[in-house]
């Protein structure tokens, strides 16, 4: 069985510089140190770090007197509320948020002050956008499909949006939300993809159509990863989304000669390696 590694298949430099900053933030040994969050989407990860002594902060929970602590911010950023709430409780704040999405909270920001009604594409939850959303200064809307965008512009009748996005969204989806909101009012986007992702997803898709069956590793919580694998199922091939080789089942082997493999921005490059073992381990 042959086995194909997307080239992009380990962490993105946004989630690399996050790692390098927490790594040498613990390695100096400040009494406490937490993130606000799960630094990243991936459990292996998170697991690593809290073995090395970083403790998550989960957003809206009570996190009491911090004086004296660390709190890393993660990668996805956090609103201003959260910043102030933190430093108000004596944390000192070590800022690894993703330079990317830095621009894409900034592009909302200025968006807004030049007096457009502002969208974002994405998901409400996610903590990216969330942070884009609670850092632009004015009120910002969120929608994840074309017809909510159609839905918000014939409720607002807004003349001039300013338009942006997740990092992480296909540009497809980019596109046929702009092409919406464009029959309804003066659009000014402010394109904040990844280009990092976007490479990933094209690699995702080109390798999906060389092979018999995919594997996307990486957390189920990443939307990322998610995106890659709903990219290879477009293609038209078997695709499975696992977080741990331990997951891949032998049956998706059978009769199978090429596998493609690709992670998230993400997954580390030892768990590509662990996949790879694991599917020559099945295949012999």
């Amino acid at each position: 069985m042959k086995i194909e590694v997307a080239s992009e298949s380990s962490f993105c430099p946004g989630v690399d510089r996050a790692m390098r900053i927490t790594e040498k933030t613990l390695r100096r040994r400040p009494s406490k140190v937490y993130s606000m969050g799960a630094l990243i989407h991936n459990p292996q990860v998170v697991e690593k770090l809290r073995q090395q002594g970083l403790q998550v902060l989960e957003p809206g929970a009570e996190t009491g007197d911090l004086d004296g602590a660390v709190v890393v911010v993660r990668s996805h950023g956090i609103d201003m509320e959260t910043e102030r709430s933190l430093e108000r409780r004596g944390a000192r704040l070590v800022d690894a948020t993703c330079p990317t999405v830095k621009r894409a909270q900034e592009a909302a920001r200025d968006l807004a002050v030049t007096g457009c009604d502002v969208v974002v594409i994405g998901s409400p939850s996610h903590p990216e956008v969330r942070s884009i959303v609670g850092r632009a200064g004015a009120p910002v809307a969120v929608v994840s499909t074309p017809e909510e965008a159609r839905e918000w512009a014939l409720s607002l009748r807004p003349h001039r949006v300013g338009l942006l996005s997740q990092t992480t969204i296909n540009r497809d989806l980019l596109e046929s939300v702009r092409k919406e909101l464009e029959t309804h009012c003066e659009v000014v986007e402010r394109d904040t993809i990844c280009e990092s992702v976007g490479r990933r997803q094209r690699e995702a898709f080109e390798l999906a159509g060389l092979v018999d069956v995919m594997f996307v590793v990486g957390g189920r919580e990443s939307s990322n990863t998610a995106q890659l694998a709903a990219i290879s199922e477009r293609a038209g091939v078997p695709t499975h989304h696992i977080e741990s080789p331990r997951e891949i089942e032998p049956g998706w082997l059978e009769g199978v000669e090429t596998v493609g493999v690709i992670g998230g921005a993400s997954t580390p490059r030892w768990l590509i390696d662990d996949t790879v073992a694991k599917l020559e381990e099945l295949s012999s």
